[in-house]
């Protein structure tokens, strides 16, 4: 079945538009037709791979969207409607015409006969390996329903943390922002008009206020060469570290930074307690779980902490003594982990150390929030108070030589 895109004026001459499902045109067409929709054009879609606009969407929208639909397909499906069902209902309830085909392509291949997670794994920018693999293992159960349950506890969960952080660094942004036009904007446009006024005078301008004329020549006639070369730079630097040239070293630098490790480390151990959990809890075997989770993250050095681990748990190896020979991980971490393997309730305790560590981390955020903001202002009113030094200074000057 086909997927188009259609654009008209519904009975009352209110311009409308959306997409329709059907096997051709001429169908659709009168699909359309049956709703009270005049058609002015129609096209066939093909595939999700952009938008209406045809700009692509971003890695922060496919995230909201899937977890919009694992959210509500844990709830369709655990009211017990039929899987085909669920996601005619969800399709009902996207705006987005891109996910909205997509899940029109998904709910197809299911009628087709495909196997939900084999259906979905053919979206990866959408449903990564952890997913689809999850599902499978919900499916070979026949708990699909909890599966889809866990998946959207998990997922907001998420959703809820990275909206939290980027609440917390909001406001220091903003002002930072507004420091640097505030700076710009005076370089630019005052100090140049102040330089000429002062120089008619034939004074010797005082240290503060050469250093700022200095500067503000130097940003007015070249600030188009050091956009260039700190493009150039970002770029190579860009391509050599996606090339892997740089990437080891640069993990490895990023986590001895000191403040910058504590928090990475915390975000590492959230994120791989509540992936392990999620899926050790619905059935996924302990490597195949090690193995998903690995791809989950970009690091160097977390991933090659977790591939020592799938070795050495391969070799008969339990898993808290496994994650201790990598040293990312807090002894209190793994006795909470090793307690878990003796009473057999691993998933339980690893959700459990999810849960405590991201009530920990946003505490440690709201600290370093509320020290940002403060140090922002002082080092923004150094700059400002510099360069308002650097412009009073010869005025004073001035009024002594005509006193």
């Amino acid at each position: 079945m086909s997927v188009y895109e259609y654009r008209g004026l519904s009975v009352s001459g209110k311009a409308t538009k959306g997409i329709v499902d059907a096997p051709d045109t001429e169908a659709a067409r009168k699909k359309l037709k049956l709703k009270g929709i005049y058609l002015e054009t129609i096209r066939e879609m093909h595939g999700p791979a952009r938008k209406r606009s045809g700009l692509s969407i971003s890695f922060t929208s496919k995230r909201k969207e899937t977890t919009l639909i694992t959210r509500q397909l844990a709830f369709l499906l655990s009211a017990g409607v039929p899987v085909v069902n669920a996601l005619e209902g969800v399709i009902g309830q996207l705006d987005d015409g891109t996910t909205k085909s997509m899940m029109i392509n998904i709910r197809d291949k299911v009628k087709e006969g495909k196997s939900v997670s084999k259906a979905f794994s053919e979206y990866p920018d959408y449903f990564n390996q952890m997913y689809v693999s999850t599902l499978h293992a919900g499916e070979v159960s026949g708990q699909l329903e909890g599966v889809f349950d866990r998946l959207s506890g998990m997922y907001e969960k998420n959703q809820q943390f990275i909206s939290r952080i980027r609440s917390s660094l909001t406001y220091p942004s903003l002002m930072l922002l507004f420091g640097i036009i505030i700076i710009v904007f005076l370089i630019s446009f005052i100090v140049p008009t102040f330089s000429q006024l002062f120089s008619d005078f034939g004074q010797v301008l005082p240290l503060p206020t050469r250093i700022l004329i200095g500067i503000s020549n130097f940003v007015s006639s070249a600030w188009w060469i050091v956009l260039i070369v700190l493009c150039v730079l970002f770029l190579i630097s860009r391509r050599m570290y996606m090339q892997g040239r740089w990437k080891h070293q640069f993990d490895s630098l990023v986590l001895k930074l000191p403040g910058v490790k504590k928090l990475l480390l915390d975000t590492f151990h959230i994120r791989f307690s509540y992936t392990m959990g999620l899926m050790l809890a619905n059935g996924v075997g302990i490597i195949d779980a090690l193995t998903q989770t690995e791809e989950s993250f970009k690091n160097t050095i977390f991933r090659k902490t977790i591939s020592n681990t799938i070795e050495m748990v391969k070799k008969g190896e339990t898993l808290s003594r496994a994650l201790a020979s990598g040293k990312l991980f807090s002894s209190s971490i793994l006795g909470m982990i090793h307690a878990g393997e003796v009473g057999d309730r691993v998933p339980d305790v690893l959700e459990r150390i999810g849960s405590n560590m991201e009530s920990q981390l946003e505490e440690k955020l709201r600290v370093l929030t509320s020290l940002i903001e403060p140090i922002v202002i002082v080092i923004l009113g150094i700059f400002i108070g510099f360069a308002v030094l650097a412009i009073i200074l010869p005025i004073f000057q001035i009024n002594q030589f005509f006193g």
